[in-house]
């Protein structure tokens, strides 16, 4: 049997590419499809020439499709001219009465089910047509309808074929394994006893296909929700479509449906569109979807006017189980309590994690006397859940700031800002607590300030705003002669923020802030990098030791020593000519790793100096665990030291230690000739104040350096 005895009929059947090969691979006939995509291929060539994989491959192919009379995954690959791959199915045809065997090869490219539905129903229609013509030639009647069983039995679509009375005709063996129908059992059923298929949302039976085509005549697509309920009850997500089956005159003869089985992608966008607005430890919204409810409530003309409440929670010692019994146990905790806090929400309400240990709950259509009845509904639940790890139980308290709004006067983030600052006000009054947020409530209105600037400072620094300025360190017992020389030897950095109305602003209006919100560190990095790059490019000789405040936060970040080791590797400055300046409290409280970051940096040849000296409970205590070079005495001592006779034992003290120890004493706050009288009996090595000198700008001092006149802020 040759392709060609079927002639333009095959050829017309179907899209994909065929070929008739010997029983040694030698191509015998192939169709248009084939020879469009393998314009090489003619009778005599061979199946090897298109083959990209090992020739033995090819032999074992043909093994397993000799041995079978339906189509068998090959295990070669074909490929194009353009390079497109084709999977290979072969099928032994011809008769076992010593005939050579042939071998059928189909060759499959992945394409979309609609455009395989679109070809395949215009070949069915044109296979018709010409089985209607030709139904004398029984040879032939044959040969196309056992092309056509093969064809529809190879593709991964379910067919269905029906009569225009919606009574099944054909099965193809995908949509007998998704209805549960065999082909012979549907034969004259109506297709939607055989077709189940429903809206997957709301259960409803979908119209049936056969009548929405003959209604329109021409190829209809059914809804992209659409479940097909197997014979044993199973359900399978589908995409189909169905289309007219013609006569040659047009008339429609019936109706071609194929569909195929999208359970798996179906379940796949689910579980992404999940993952995008729920938290994956706890299964509770996240922030993203938190925050969309919040502004779909503030936006909304169906929530204006309402009472509506917000709670942000953040539980409280959480970190004590953290680092008693590891991260683990802490997210077991955070786990344990979703369900907990769920038990207590109404329908309309919204649960969400925000991050961390700290959880959001919005009370949609919810006056202030139930939003707070429902507020210690949700602290009592907490206070009475106990976790128990590992032989330890802990309790877990919860501080909660509740914000009611009601109007459209507040945007999204002026409320997350002010229910934050509420939580914080309940954990600053003793933890454990619920703080309702009150438009005349100084501490909260102190710290929507402290937000205004956090909002300033983050916009500085992408703005480049902040500015260096410097106040010279002087010798007690050489003061005049340390400010003769114009440029400073030993002088300390200090940080202003430029603002266009207001000029410049000290570090006392935004530092609090920048402590509160976790930003000192970002300052740190801004201030170091402007330093050393201006150290490297300008010719500073002269400053022998430039003193540069360090953070708490940066003392306790495990990233920070790394940066300022890549500082000297990108910047050829001194280390001998760089002091860092840290206070007491910020190195007591991250004692460990700032005895780290101070042994590194001293091996590399700079120097540290304890700020504020005196100030806290512990100092002489801790001294000597800290190895620096300079003590700089707390200027609260200084200042009074002439009226206050401890103040003057106090400076007089931390001198006398610090010598003992080997180190340079600096007294701040100087701020008269009399003072410096004082500290030059004592035998102070170094004195700082605006008795000594201003703060300057750096980058005056620097162009000064350069010859250059000073640049206008």
């Amino acid at each position: 049997m040759l392709l060609k005895d079927l002639s333009q009929s095959v050829e017309d059947v179907l899209p994909e590419p065929l070929m008739l090969l010997s029983g040694e691979g030698e191509v015998l006939d192939s169709n248009q499809a084939a020879r469009r995509v393998f314009p090489s291929i003619a009778e005599g060539a061979w199946l090897g020439d298109l083959v990209e994989d090992d020739p033995e491959k090819v032999t074992e192919s043909f093994r397993l499709w000799l041995r079978k009379r339906s189509l068998v995954r090959g295990l070669v690959t074909l490929v194009d001219g353009n390079g497109n791959r084709y999977a290979t199915y072969g099928a032994r045809v011809g008769s076992d009465d010593g005939e050579p065997a042939q071998v059928l090869l189909r060759c499959e490219v992945s394409q979309s089910a609609n455009r395989r539905f679109i070809e395949l129903t215009r070949r069915i229609a044109e296979l018709n047509r010409e089985v209607a013509q030709r139904n004398q030639v029984e040879d032939l009647l044959t040969a196309e309808k056992e092309w056509l069983r093969v064809t529809l039995h190879s593709i991964g679509d379910g067919v269905i074929t029906t009569d225009t009375e919606a009574r099944v005709t054909y099965l193809n063996p995908v949509a007998e394994d998704l209805t549960g129908w065999t082909n012979a059992e549907a034969q004259g059923q109506p297709l939607l006893e055989v077709f189940r298929a429903a809206d997957e949302y709301t259960g409803e039976p979908v119209e049936s296909p056969v009548s929405r085509v003959l209604k329109a005549g021409a190829i209809q697509g059914l809804g992209n929700h659409t479940v097909l309920t197997h014979k044993d009850g199973r359900e399978v997500s589908i995409e189909d479509s169905a289309a007219p089956i013609r006569d040659s005159d047009g008339g429609i003869l019936g109706v071609v449906l194929v569909f195929h089985d999208v359970t798996e992608a179906r379940q796949l966008n689910a579980k992404i569109s999940h993952q995008a607005t729920h938290d994956g430890l706890t299964g509770l919204f996240n922030r993203k979807a938190f925050e969309q409810r919040l502004k779909e409530m503030l936006t909304s003309p169906e929530t204006k006017g309402r009472d509506h409440s917000l709670l942000f929670l953040d539980l409280d010692h959480f970190k004590l189980i953290n680092d008693a019994c590891g991260h683990v146990a802490g997210d077991a905790v955070l786990r344990a309590l979703g369900p907990v806090l769920e038990h207590h929400m109404r329908q309309s309400d919204m649960l969400a994690r925000l991050g961390g240990d700290e959880f959001g709950v919005l009370l949609q259509n919810c006056p202030p006397n139930v939003a707070e009845k429902i507020a210690g509904t949700l602290q009592q639940a907490i206070m009475e859940f106990n976790f128990a790890w590992e032989g330890q139980t802990f309790d877990v308290g919860v501080s909660i700031g509740q914000v009611n709004f009601s109007d459209g006067g507040w945007t999204m983030v002026d409320l997350l800002g002010a229910a934050d600052t509420a939580c914080y006000m309940a954990k600053d009054a003793g933890r454990n607590r619920i703080h309702v947020y009150g438009s005349d409530d100084s501490e909260l209105a102190r710290r929507h300030g402290q937000m205004e600037w956090v909002r300033e400072i983050r916009g500085a620094l992408k703005e480049d705003r902040f500015r260096l300025f410097y106040q010279t360190i002087v010798p007690v017992n050489a003061v005049q002669a340390s400010l003769d020389g114009g440029v400073p030897s030993h002088c300390e950095l200090l940080l202003r923020l430029y603002d266009t109305e207001r000029g410049l602003i000290s570090p006392d209006s935004f530092i609090p802030a920048a402590e509160r919100y976790d930003l000192m560190s970002m300052l740190d990095r801004w201030v170091l990098e402007a330093a050393f790059s201006r150290l490297a490019t300008l010719n500073c000789a002269d400053i022998h030791t430039c003193a540069i405040n360090l953070s708490g936060s940066s003392l306790g970040e495990e990233e920070f020593l790394p940066f300022v080791c890549d500082l000297f590797e990108r910047y050829p400055v001194s280390p001998e000519r760089i002091c860092f300046e840290i206070t007491e409290t910020a190195a007591i409280a991250n004692l460990k790793t700032a005895q780290h970051i101070i042994g590194t940096l001293r091996h590399l040849g700079c120097r540290f100096a304890l700020d504020d000296f005196g100030s806290g409970m512990s100092s002489f205590g801790y001294l000597k665990y800290l190895h620096v070079d300079f003590l700089k005495i707390d200027g609260s001592f200084v200042k009074d030291m002439l009226e206050d006779p401890i103040d003057r034992a106090m400076v007089e003290s931390i001198h006398h230690i610090g010598h003992v120890m080997g180190l340079k004493t600096i007294a701040e706050f100087v701020e008269n000739d009399n003072v410096l009288v004082q500290l030059q009996a004592l035998g102070i090595d170094h004195a700082q104040g605006f008795g000594i000198a201003q703060p300057q700008s750096f980058d005056d001092l620097l162009a000064g350096l350069t010859g250059e006149a000073g640049a206008e802020i």
